[in-house]
């Protein structure tokens, strides 16, 4: 008795759990109305599926409601499959009905988009009570589409999914279990939304390989608005793996077949996107073919203002899921921009001589004019003629080296510049104020213009003193050290040898009062010239003797500037240059200072070379500066 007792206690416990008492009243109203439907005439109002939300068995014609509801009114239809699919006994209808509508629909792919998007999805399942239940159960929008994509998911279980996946092994019959070829795209969506906050942050690698895999959005391709698909989430795939700048200037082929797409398009703010990504490849493009500087500069500066309009357009106007991947992109590119920014910027101040570098930091924030009316490209390069800035290029290695020899010692100490004719003597001559210690004056003098007509020593002296007169006067005008007071040398006190020299040091030690501890910089240009005019008997030799001398103020520093016969006397003990001074060779230019000179011999500069043509110049000139300027120009 007591086992024949638990048997029929346990067979109506279960009875009872399973519901079948209310399973025999609503099957035969499921069968009622599914023959109605048959005849275009069923009560669908009336369906249990609609007012029994714990049904376990199950029920005809719920998928055929399911359908006649999407048929009717989409968004109704769409509500009613979360409803059902609340329902792990009933999911496998939902699912189905769901499958089944999309395989017919003419647009499924759009369809697909609408149902992930639609904001009434986006609730969860089914109502959670519980703080573990908040973080657990799913969107309803998650359930279906995984339903779709023909995968289980855990949607109610507390304790686990065991209970549920075997429910979903029990109704597998229900489902339509067919290949599709929307059901992998299904679960590419349903990661893209529940992924949106990850996706912010995330490594992109696996985005890039795993979440966005090819083979979970290529069999679109044969469905309406596939083609569309494949090509931009194609595009994305590769955006998102940009590691270079050059990278981004490569436009890949399936950028073009956006041109070609059906319409309409199902997202339209996307390929435009995508468009717009393409814009900017094209002006990075552009930033690796220039070799001006200006040109390149300006090419990245339009590239980074595109993507952050680009920024603001894909915050406003792509919806999600791809929302969050143009972000990444726009992200990682701004980033590449900024390196290749920061890049150039480098190049640029390793181009710029030690004043250059002070120049621009004192005027960085001093702006006052920003754009310049169009003009003809005036002719930068300047043959035989000295060069000074802006148009002064290259040379930096020689400034450098001066600047390093005058920053060793409180007193700079004299220079010799020596090498062949028309490699740029002058020109650096010119431009001292570019390595000279801070508050340095600098005085220039051509020995070969002021040798031309002189008959003595004194007449030379007289030259030199005039060009220091004028020099100071002109440098030290309005100064609390003003050279008002700085007498003109008088021809008269210059007529021999013995009288220049006591009137030229007196003169000198006015300046070096007038300095008040300043270095005065006196470069003497064509040195060769002097030499001349001694040979000829023109000029004593002591005039040697006497120059060391004065190169031993501390408060002076001779720079000479001549061929190489003058660092051969530097290095003649029996000379009074010997050893006095530091040699500095001037040569051919080096390959970047040669590129440089070509492409960039103007901040202005916006004509582009081939870099083939480049190259050739630098190799048929040997990179010597007279023969580049004389080719360019």
């Amino acid at each position: 008795f007591g086992v024949a007792f638990g048997v029929a206690w346990g067979v109506a416990g279960g009875v009872a759990g399973s519901r079948f008492l209310f399973y025999l009243f609503e099957w035969p109203l499921a069968w009622f109305i599914w023959r109605r439907a048959r005849q275009h005439a069923a009560p669908w109002h009336v369906h249990p599926v609609l007012w029994d939300e714990l049904a376990a068995w199950p029920l005809p014609a719920t998928a055929s409601l399911l359908r006649h509801s999407l048929a009717t009114d989409r968004d109704e239809g769409l509500c009613l499959a979360a409803h059902i699919a609340a329902n792990p006994f009933q999911r496998g209808a939902a699912q189905h009905a769901l499958s089944a509508w999309l395989q017919a629909h003419s647009a499924p792919i759009a369809a697909l988009y609408h149902l992930a998007a639609y904001p009434d999805l986006a609730a969860y399942i089914s109502s959670p009570a519980t703080s573990v239940q908040f973080r657990r159960w799913p969107a309803a929008r998650t359930v279906l589409l995984s339903e779709i994509g023909q995968q289980f998911i855990a949607a109610t279980s507390d304790s686990g999914e065991s209970s549920e996946r075997l429910v979903w092994r029990l109704t597998k019959r229900q489902r339509y279990m067919q290949p599709t070829s929307f059901a992998h795209f299904s679960l590419l969506l349903r990661d893209l939304y529940e992924a949106q906050t990850d996706l912010q942050t995330s490594a992109l690698s696996p985005i890039h390989e795993e979440l966005l895999a090819h083979d979970r959005y290529q069999e679109l391709r044969p469905l309406p608005g596939g083609a569309e698909i494949v090509h931009t989430f194609d595009l994305i795939r590769t955006y998102l793996g940009c590691t270079a700048i050059g990278d981004l200037a490569a436009m890949p082929e399936e950028l073009a077949a956006l041109d070609n797409l059906d319409m309409p398009l199902i997202r339209p703010a996307v390929v435009q996107a995508l468009h717009a990504l393409g814009d900017i490849s094209a002006q990075v493009a552009l930033f690796q073919e220039a070799t001006s500087l200006s040109r390149q500069t300006t090419a990245l500066n339009l590239a980074a203002g595109r993507l952050a309009e680009l920024e603001s357009y894909v915050r406003e106007q792509v919806q999600p899921p791809e929302r969050v991947l143009f972000i990444r992109i726009v992200g990682l590119w701004q980033d590449i921009v900024a390196q290749a920014q920061g890049a150039l910027g480098q190049q640029a101040l390793r181009g710029m001589n030690r004043a250059e570098q002070r120049a621009v930091q004192v005027t960085q924030a001093r702006a006052t004019i920003w754009e310049r009316p169009a003009a003809p490209i005036a002719n930068p390069y300047i043959v035989g003629d000295p060069v000074y800035p802006p148009l002064l290029a290259g040379r930096t290695d020689i400034f450098n080296r001066i600047a390093e020899v005058w920053s060793a010692k409180a007193n700079p100490d004299s220079i010799i510049l020596y090498g062949h004719r028309r490699m740029g003597k002058s020109s650096i001559l010119r431009n001292l104020e570019q390595a000279a210690p801070p508050g340095s004056l600098v005085v220039y003098a051509d020995l070969a213009g002021e040798t031309s007509f002189v008959a003595s020593s004194g007449d030379l002296l007289l030259a030199l003193a005039d060009k220091l007169y004028l020099g100071l006067h002109s440098t030290l005008h309005g100064a609390p050290h003003d050279a008002a007071d700085l007498p003109e040398p008088d021809p008269a006190q210059y007529a021999n040898a013995a009288q220049a020299q006591f009137h030229f040091n007196r003169l000198t030690g006015r300046i070096a009062a007038l300095l008040a501890g300043r270095t005065l910089i006196f470069a003497l240009d064509e040195f060769e010239a002097l030499e001349q005019a001694v040979a000829a008997g023109k000029i004593g030799v002591e005039i040697y003797q006497f120059l060391r001398t004065k190169s031993q103020e501390p408060w002076l520093t001779l720079v000479f500037g001549g061929l190489h016969t003058l660092d051969e006397m530097s290095r003649d003990y029996q000379q009074p240059f010997y050893g006095s001074y530091a040699n500095i060779r001037v040569s051919y230019l080096t390959h970047a200072d040669a590129w440089r000179l070509i492409t960039n011999p103007a901040p202005d500069f916006t004509l582009n070379y081939d870099h083939d043509a480049v190259e050739r110049i630098i190799a048929e000139t040997g990179g010597q500066p007279y023969l580049v300027q004389q080719v360019c120009r």
